[in-house]
């Protein structure tokens, strides 16, 4: 399995992909830092951040959308990336229900997410 990652080196601010890209990968935190985020660079939203051994990326892997969020490296991060289509190769062998399972935990996440970007933007109103 690890000769299925590829290891890439990325510097802090480091844009590692944008919101709207295809989901054509998973990271995992080797060394570093990595923050999720929307919106734009000069007033972004932070969901969160990722640390050593945490995994990022992997929903739009799942159901082939777009990326939900931008990722970019806090500090300088070593990241492990794995293409999607290795992840898919596996998941085709897993049990029917637990895929429907993860694709409903993915589609509630997605909603939730858009229902988010809705309310901000009410807020936001005058």
């Amino acid at each position: 399995m690890s000769a299925a990652f590829e290891r890439r080196t990325f510097a802090p601010g480091e844009m590692i992909f944008k919101e709207g890209d295809p989901g054509d990968s998973l990271y995992v935190v080797e060394k570093g830092r990595v923050r999720i985020w929307r919106g734009e660079i000069e007033h972004p939203t932070i969901i969160g951040s990722v640390d050593e051994k945490g995994v990022f990326g992997e929903m739009a892997i799942f159901d082939r959308k777009p990326r939900m969020a931008n990722a970019s490296a806090e500090l300088e991060s070593v990241l492990m990336r794995m293409p999607a289509s290795v992840l898919r190769e596996s998941l085709y062998g897993a049990d029917p229900l637990l895929r429907q399972l993860v694709q409903l935990l993915i589609d509630n996440i997605r909603t939730m997410a858009k229902r988010l970007d809705e309310l901000e933007a009410n807020a936001q109103l005058p």
